[in-house]
């Protein structure tokens, strides 16, 4: 094939978008042991980044939209086989098994940061941004100590105890963790493949997709 010209295919935003998310995954992953607020922190910042791409997904530039390249589940298999053919279909924007794996990779990440908050809160702790800024999806604990009173009182007059409440907590916990570990450890499962999947795609298509998501530029050929 003989080179044509190239295109302007990716944003600002999208490059911003895709070279932010995969060190901010790997800085939570790895400090995910630790006590301190950073993991927190990052967790938040993966969140709002998310959900701008998907505010971006809808008003965006054109390759960036999601009406762009979100197909069916059989457009993805068929892609898949071509690849395997040696005569995989070319895109501008991003490919068919390209476009689910965007998808995979948004709502994982939304998963990931939803259920480690939920766990957060459900140690009886009250999340923040850190700006005295307070929210709760877990109601794991009474907002003032008239209420823990009043509650106590309640379980004390129906046979119940503060040891059972700390029971149910430390089981909601437990499960909330659960899915939180094993939803992280799917993103690197999705990151390997995503990896795979750009070498592969790139020498088959003859075409450097990593220099692409870094310059925007597509080459474009005859």
């Amino acid at each position: 094939m003989n080179k044509n010209n190239q295109i302007r295919v990716w944003d600002l935003f999208v490059r911003v978008f895709h070279w932010s998310l995969l060190p901010l995954f790997f800085v939570a992953y790895l400090t995910g042991e630790e006590k301190g607020p950073l993991h927190r922190y990052v967790g938040y910042a993966v969140l709002g980044l998310v959900a701008s791409r998907i505010v971006w997904g809808f008003c965006g530039t054109r390759h960036a939209l999601f009406s762009d390249f979100i197909c069916s589940p059989a457009k993805a298999l068929t892609y898949l086989k071509e690849l395997v053919t040696g005569k995989p279909t070319h895109y501008a924007g991003h490919n068919p098994a390209a476009a689910w794996m965007i998808f995979f990779f948004l709502a994982n990440s939304i998963l990931v940061c939803l259920t480690g908050y939920a766990a957060y809160a459900a140690k009886g702790k009250n999340p923040s941004l850190g700006f005295g800024i307070t929210f709760s999806i877990v109601e794991s604990a009474y907002a003032d100590d008239d209420g823990k009173r009043e509650h106590k009182g309640k379980r004390e007059h129906h046979g119940g105890n503060l040891e059972s409440d700390r029971e149910d907590d430390d089981d909601r916990d437990s499960v909330w963790s659960d899915i939180h570990e094993m939803s992280a450890q799917f993103m690197l499962f999705l990151i390997g493949l995503h990896i795979i999947g750009v070498a592969v795609s790139s020498r088959k298509h003859n075409e450097n997709l990593v220099r692409s998501m870094i310059t925007g530029n597509k080459d474009m050929y005859l």
